[in-house]
């Protein structure tokens, strides 16, 4: 679709990430291809994959059969219970190990700086690293060591980029939030592990700060769902397809709208 520069903004979401496949098909089957994508955490995983020419059959396949295995490795806990490095071996054997300049569509990848207390946008040199660091879930995986900075998922300080698009030159602005509000029978946290994800789950719903400079917010219904549930990636999948279909015709008709303007 010709016309304003549209950029789409992917949250993090752990598993629910697989909801933005199912947006982006939607985005896809109506002419609308981004001009620029930024991510958070998930978010820049499915943001990267697809920026590096992966086509959406492909990338569907991928979250399909996800494992956990094929991210992260137990390591005996110093920073994290997870070695992130599979992760980013497992994304340059999809799309190579290819830097920002070099991928098909303009890509950042948010990530958080412990040490500064500092909001990093990543869009220069390798790809894969950066989002390795931007899905480095604090505690759980390893965190990333950059020339003196210790890099986290990005979504503890911004888990929807907007502004980043903006920067990037998007002058339509679509986001994507995966940080519904839980919902149904949830029993107490059973162990540690459970109790540290749920809390920094909470505190990640609640940095989507940069929601409001965004054109439009699809918000897949997938508060049922929890942020380590692969096994339900299809379902969450159809989740964001049918949350991007409720939000295409306004989507279509700003669009439309502006084109007009400009001509």
């Amino acid at each position: 679709m010709a016309g304003k520069r549209v950029g789409l903004v992917l949250s993090g979401g752990g598993a629910l990430g697989t909801a933005h496949v199912g947006v982006l098909e939607v985005l896809e089957s109506a002419a609308i291809r981004p001009s620029c994508i930024t991510g958070t955490s998930a978010g820049s995983a499915v943001g990267a994959a697809y920026c590096g020419g992966l086509s959406l059959d492909e990338i569907q396949a991928v979250a399909l059969s996800m494992q956990w295995s094929k991210v992260g490795r137990v390591v005996r806990p110093r920073g994290g219970f997870f070695d992130g490095s599979r992760l980013e071996e497992y994304l340059i054997s999809l799309i190579g190990d290819r830097t920002f300049e070099d991928l098909d569509i303009p890509f950042a990848a948010a990530a958080a700086d412990i040490l500064g207390d500092e909001l990093l946008i990543l869009k220069e040199g390798r790809v894969a690293p950066a989002v390795r660091a931007s899905c480095a879930f604090p505690g759980v995986f390893t965190p990333v060591e950059v020339e003196g900075r210790v890099l986290v998922d990005g979504g503890l300080i911004n888990n929807l980029p907007v502004a980043a698009a903006r920067e990037l030159g998007a002058e339509y602005v679509i986001a994507v939030d995966l940080s519904a509000p839980l919902v149904g029978h949830r029993k107490p946290p059973a162990n540690l592990m459970e109790m540290w994800l749920m809390s920094l789950g909470t505190l990640i719903r609640n940095t989507n700060r940069e929601a409001s400079l965004a054109d439009v917010v699809i918000r897949p219904e997938v508060g049922e769902f929890n942020w380590v549930e692969l096994s339900r990636a299809a379902e969450i999948l159809d989740r964001g397809r049918l949350a991007a279909e409720l939000a295409l015709p306004t989507i279509l008709r700003d669009l439309r709208q502006e084109d007009a303007v400009e001509s």
